[in-house]
């Protein structure tokens, strides 16, 4: 069961930083796709704990350190920290990982329910019409594409 909404603040900020940092470092530095990153977050276990809001996934760790440990769990070895070559660049890959961590923080949702309502490619072409919205209006806009995809 996840945790009550809204997010404390410091938590809001650790998730979507977290998992902003974790979907493109898994795009650029491990060359995956949005589907394949997502499908080993879930099974992997840790976007349970994500969604959660445990703190070792949440704040405790960065998004390169979130990626390994997913990578880790899936492959069942050890794997390196991969840190992104540039400062975060604000990509679509970043965006994506901040609105889905946004609405899980926000709306109490997981990341299991999110990703099976709306995949993740869809919320890639959604970063064009929803980029520059602030949070509420983007809570908004994702809550009615996630009501139109479900």
């Amino acid at each position: 069961m996840t945790k009550t909404v809204p997010a404390d603040p410091i938590m809001l900020t650790g998730m979507t930083d977290c998992l902003a940092v974790a979907v493109e470092n898994a795009i650029t530095e491990w060359g995956d796709t949005l589907e394949g990153f997502f499908e080993k977050f879930i099974a992997s276990g840790l976007a349970d704990s994500f969604s959660n809001q445990e703190p070792f996934v949440t704040t405790g760790c960065t998004g390169e350190e979130l990626v390994a440990m997913v990578n880790e769990r899936f492959i069942g070895t050890p794997q390196t920290v991969r840190a992104n070559d540039s400062a975060t660049s604000y990509s679509e890959y970043y965006w994506v990982g901040y609105a889905l961590a946004l609405f899980v923080a926000e709306k109490g949702s997981t990341v299991q329910r999110i990703v099976t309502a709306v995949p993740p490619e869809e919320w890639l072409r959604m970063y064009h019409t929803f980029h520059e919205y602030g949070d509420e209006l983007l809570l908004d806009k994702l809550a009615e594409a996630v009501q139109t995809y479900a």
